[in-house]
């Protein structure tokens, strides 16, 4: 390794401006292809091999007019008025919605009973698309809408959700990023007193960003990309880029200071703090590319996407930071810097000289040292009292009852939960197969019911006719008034056998739609018994009757215990076979169930992701420092953090604290995997950076407490400043327009700065302290049977 960067170090350094060119052409590359390959991301979840997902699809596949996407264009009334009053105007844009392109049906609330409250005040359309909400095209998107606006007149409040909701689309950077950026350029600038200096770590990370972002999209023709990704990919690059090339150039001005030559400080900076940039990106890359064990595709593409991101950090601040320092030359280092190095390189470099030991770091090093103990126990009793709401942790999926309640599908969602109820929101689908065709006899008996029943309607009718004109008829004033009526009588008598023509066709009609939906609706009043069922609605069968759709509207709404309990019931094969024969096939999907299939698969993934990651890294981390107790001392620190991390998110997200949220809201369900897969890379950097200074003065001193001061005091200021850039550009995501971005970004800010401040840089030195020699302690037979490999040596 040291070999390679050696070579990788002196060749740039040597051919700076061919360096520079083969960056330049692959950045232009790399900028031609996302430009000719771009697809907009999406912000759907979805989880294939979940049984919501191939309901979904087989759904698809067994009505495939029934479109995919789906919405609600919601109206509420004032309240002296009703719906009658707005009825010309709900047709016309029933009307006008239905010939909208992409859409695949526009049902009318005056057609569908279920979708008009009891008040008579609100209602919706059901909107089907031919297009899910992956590849619905922004242009329905903006004429249904713009539909929906023109029709906001005479006090009519119309509001949408769903899928025709305009799609959000985020920038990965915005005023909120832009303020973290100025405040990680300050922090450089504090650092190195120079603005070269200062300038090269944003200039790495601005290339590391670009390469990896056109890169995404390069490929986003062939990947379908999540549309937090592209954020989070920003969020790695910058902080880790900017990282990187401050732990490079702080080891090369510290050679340049102790009187190396230009020459000889970038190749052994390059070999040095090169190699622990190496072993602390291949940390993080192996906390994200892990994100692929747990199967899900989304999150595979964003894990791998933030691996690619940190390599070409790693690999852009290796490869370029040796050419630049050879362009820039003395400026790397501000007047007063210069002059001491020309001081310095005069003296000439002694090879067991050690670079100068900042004072205020050793100072803190010497008073941690001094109280071991309580710098374990204060951090550790902070850390307790911020994971406590860990307790009422929930995990779910951005969903209009979260939105801000400022927003069209909030108002609709609210509008729907009060006028029919919460479980209108929630509604569950009950894809039914192999069910029993319709026979020939059935059939009949369903059209000779519903012709008896409309025959009595129209006997009962033509009575009630026939009785009114005999009482008007009696009392008739004059025989030219009584033969007027009797005309009027036979016209009606006449329009009556019209219309029972007319009206027998849509029987005929409507028998077979019911008849379709017998046995369909023989199991849908069954489960309809059910405790926590508000009603059982026979969406769409098909022709034989041996397959159809229920929809499942639960008594209350989608995060309610008892809809998942619903939902687990109906999955219940020994309730299903009291429903219907055992070869009857069941599949429960929907939006809700589709949720808490998310939920729980991400959940379950969770254990087993930490598992690979922790025992990877711990290898590593053996490997990197010939310890058994740095490691377990490193995985335990993480812990302590990851669960500060997400006490305080809860606190701040779901439980609203501060005002932050927009709108308080259970935790996105993949925030918890890919938060605690990036904060144990970024812990392990500061591990890597703090302990293998460590490391280096114990092997050089043999004096293991005097080594964990002396180490401290060289890397304490390089983590210090990390972290707080870290911190500023994570924290600056904040501002998002997406709440899940800010989520995360508030997460991470949170994550590093306990385990940069209280972690690494108190209860990291205390057990180091403690533990003496035994820090350092690795079994004779492990020591040989393990290839060693230096980590950030001389």
């Amino acid at each position: 390794m040291r070999n390679l960067l050696k070579k990788i170090g002196t060749h740039s350094y040597d051919h700076p401006w061919r360096m520079v060119s083969v960056w330049a052409v692959l950045i232009i590359a790399l900028a031609f292809g996302a430009v000719t390959n771009f697809k907009q991301p999406t912000s759907t979840v979805s989880i294939p091999g979940t049984e919501a997902y191939t309901g979904m699809e087989r759904m698809t596949e067994l009505f495939p007019g029934a479109g995919k996407g789906s919405a609600r264009v919601v109206f509420i009334t004032p309240k002296n008025k009703t719906l009658e009053t707005y009825h010309q105007q709900i047709a016309t844009m029933v009307t006008d919605i239905a010939h909208v392109d992409g859409v695949q049906q526009a049902i009318s609330p005056f057609d569908n009973p279920n979708a008009i409250s009891a008040d008579k005040r609100t209602a919706y359309i059901q909107v089907q698309l031919t297009k899910d909400s992956r590849t619905i095209d922004q242009h329905t998107i903006d004429a249904i809408n713009n539909i929906i606006s023109n029709n906001r007149t005479n006090g009519l409040a119309v509001e949408a959700g769903g899928d025709i909701v305009a799609q959000m689309r985020e920038s990965p950077l915005g005023p909120g990023e832009s303020v973290g950026l100025l405040i990680a350029v300050g922090v450089l600038l504090v650092t190195f007193f120079s603005l070269v200096a200062a300038g090269m770590p944003l200039l790495i990370a601005i290339l590391a960003v670009g390469t990896s972002m056109a890169g995404l999209f390069g490929l986003s023709q062939v990947v379908e990309v999540n549309s937090t990704t592209p954020a989070l990919a920003v969020m790695l690059g910058l902080a880790v880029g900017i990282d990187y090339s401050l732990f490079i150039i702080s080891r090369y001005r510290g050679y340049l200071l102790a009187g190396m030559a230009q020459r000889e400080a970038v190749i052994r900076a390059s070999q040095t703090a090169g190699s622990a940039v190496v072993f602390a990106a291949a940390t993080v890359v192996i906390a994200l590319a892990a994100l692929s064990v747990v199967r899900i595709p989304f999150m595979t593409v964003m894990g791998l996407a933030g691996a690619a991101t940190v390599a070409m950090a790693a690999i852009t601040a290796l490869a370029l930071l040796p050419a630049l320092f050879r362009i820039v030359g003395p400026k790397i280092a501000g007047k007063k810097l210069q002059q001491k190095v020309v001081v310095a390189q005069a003296r000439g470099f002694s090879k067991g000289h050690t670079i100068s030991k900042q004072k205020i770091w050793h100072r803190w090093g010497s008073f941690v040292s001094r109280h071991p103990f309580a710098s374990i126990l204060v951090p550790i009793m902070i850390i307790g009292f911020m994971a406590l709401p860990i307790r009422s942790l929930t995990l779910g999926l951005p969903t209009d009852e979260y939105a801000a309640t400022s927003t069209t599908e909030r108002k609709a969602y609210d509008a729907i939960a009060k006028g029919f109820g919460p479980g209108y929101n929630a509604p569950l689908v009950v894809v039914l197969e192999n069910m029993q065709p319709v026979t020939s006899a059935e059939k009949v008996a369903v059209k000779s019911q519903l012709l008896s029943e409309f025959d009595q309607k129209m006997q009962i009718k033509f009575q009630q006719t026939q009785h009114d004109f005999q009482q008007r008829l009696a009392a008739a004033s004059t025989p030219a008034e009584a033969a007027s009526l009797q005309s009027q009588m036979q016209q009606a008598q006449q329009q009556a056998v019209a219309q029972r023509s007319e009206a027998l066709k849509a029987v005929e009609v409507k028998s077979t739609e019911y008849a379709k939906r017998l046995h369909l609706q023989a199991i849908g009043t069954k489960i309809a018994s059910e405790g926590n069922v508000e009603k059982v609605i026979p969406a769409m069968a098909n022709n034989d009757g041996s397959a159809g759709i229920l929809q499942v509207i639960p008594k209350t709404g989608t995060y309610d215990d008892a809809t998942n309990n619903l939902i687990d019931t109906l999955r219940d094969p020994s309730q299903q076979h009291s429903w219907a024969d055992k070869d009857v096939r069941f599949i429960i999907t929907g939006s809700t169930a589709l949720q808490t299939d998310i939920n729980n698969k991400l959940a379950a993934a969770i254990p087993v992701y930490l598992s690979v990651v922790v025992g990877l890294s711990i290898v590593l981390l053996v490997l990197a420092f010939r310890s058994i107790l740095v490691p377990i001392k490193a995985t335990l620190g993480y812990l302590l953090s990851v669960s500060a991390m997400f006490g305080a998110l809860v606190a701040v997200f779901q439980w609203g604290w501060f005002g932050i949220a927009a709108a308080p809201a259970p935790i996105v369900s993949f925030i918890p995997i890919i938060g605690s897969g990036i904060l144990f890379g970024l812990a392990m950097d500061y591990e890597f950076f703090l302990v293998s200074n460590m490391r280096e003065e114990y092997e050089r001193t043999g004096k293991a407490k005097q080594a964990v001061v002396n180490g401290f005091s060289l890397g304490g200021k390089v983590v210090t400043a990390a972290a707080i850039i870290m911190i500023s550009v994570f924290a600056g995501f904040i501002s998002n327009e997406s709440a899940t971005v800010q989520a995360l970004g508030f997460a991470l800010a949170v994550g590093v700065l306990v385990d940069a401040f209280l972690v690494r840089m108190l209860i990291v030195p205390a057990v180091m302290t403690l533990a003496g020699k035994t820090a350092w302690w690795l079994p004779t037979w492990m020591d040989k049977m393990l290839p060693h490999v230096p980590i950030d040596k001389e």
